[in-house]
Order: structure tokens, then sequence, then C-alpha cells
């Protein structure tokens, strides 16, 4: 397929970008190199300019969902000069995340040990960052509510596909705010 001079080049995040919009709207299986060429309008050729194949294609689109979906959050909380800010900022920050993509990730690992990795790797960087939150030498404690929290967000997903970020937030305030009063009866 010939280009116009006009055209721009694509670039590898192009490439990414369109892989997880097939990701999203038709799982792993639409992920072959004629769909993405097709979605780009560009030839098998400038696929293999930027991948050497199939599997190094999904390797940096694994690591180019990381990125957008765990490192951009977690940095975009990280200007906040607080923990409860940081937390807030979390909060919006992942809000703002096209859950369909999380759900394609998770649907494809379990199939795919690539992909498999990849969430591992992502589930305990996330819990790790939570824990954080609430200390900065993260206790047992802290992990075990990290990952409470985390795993009501995941749950979340699946139950409330739908839920508006206003009505997330109030879940996490409810949450949140639950584990704080018992704190306080508690003395801690």
């Amino acid at each position: 397929m010939a280009r116009s001079a006009t055209s721009v080049a694509t670039r590898g995040t192009d490439w990414l970008t369109a892989g997880l919009g097939l990701l999203r709207d038709g799982g792993e299986l639409s992920l072959t190199i004629e769909r993405l060429c097709q979605a780009l309008q560009r030839t098998k050729g400038a696929f293999y300019h930027h991948f050497e194949d199939l599997g190094t294609y999904q390797d940096r689109l694994l690591e180019h969902w990381e990125a957008l979906n765990t490192a951009a959050p977690i940095a975009a909380a990280e200007r906040a000069p607080s923990p409860a800010e940081r937390r807030s900022e979390l909060t919006r920050a992942v809000a703002r995340l096209d859950l369909r993509v999380e759900q394609a990730v998770r649907a494809w690992a379990l199939r795919d040990a690539r992909a498999r990795r990849a969430l591992v790797r992502v589930d305990q960087r996330r819990v790790e960052y939570l824990a954080s939150l609430a200390s900065k030498r993260p206790t047992r404690r802290a992990l075990l509510l990290a990952r409470l929290d985390y795993a009501t967000y995941l749950g979340a997903q699946q139950l409330l596909p739908s839920l508006s970020a206003r009505d997330a937030k109030e879940l996490a305030q409810a949450l949140h705010g639950d584990r704080k009063s018992a704190g306080a009866r508690r003395g801690q």
C-alpha cells in the first residue's frame, strides 16, 4: 500500500495504541499483524520496521499497558505532597483509565504465560504502592490492607463495569473511611 507524501510516518507507539484498542474491543485473538496493519492502514513491512515478530510486539504492548495504566497513575500521585493527597490523585488518575483494557489484559492472562507474567508484575507493583501510601516502610498490616483495597478495585471492575468516576470515589471513601473509623476505635 503506497503512502502519500503528506501521510505521517507511523511510530512504534501508534502500533501499541492501535493494539490496545484491538485488545479492548476483540481480546488477544484480535492482535494479529493483519488486523494491526488494517487499523493503521499500513503494510506488514511497516510493522516489521518496528517489531521483530508478533511475540516481540506483544511484549512491548504489555510494557506499554503497564506504563499507561500503572507507572503513569503512580507518577501522577507522587507529585502530590502528602499520602492522603497522593491517594486522592491516584484515584483520579485511575478513574481516567479505560477499564476495558484492564479487563482484556486480565482475560488474556488467563490463557497466556506472557500476559500472566506482566499481570503478576503489575499487580505486585500496584499493591506495594498502595501499601506505601500507608507508611514509608509497609508493614504486614499495610500490605494486607493494600491487597484488600486492590481486591475491591478489581472486584468493582467485574461487578460494576459501568461504575462512574463519582461512584468509584464514593466507594473508595467508604472503604477508607470505615478503616479509619475501625482503627480509631482500636486506638491505632
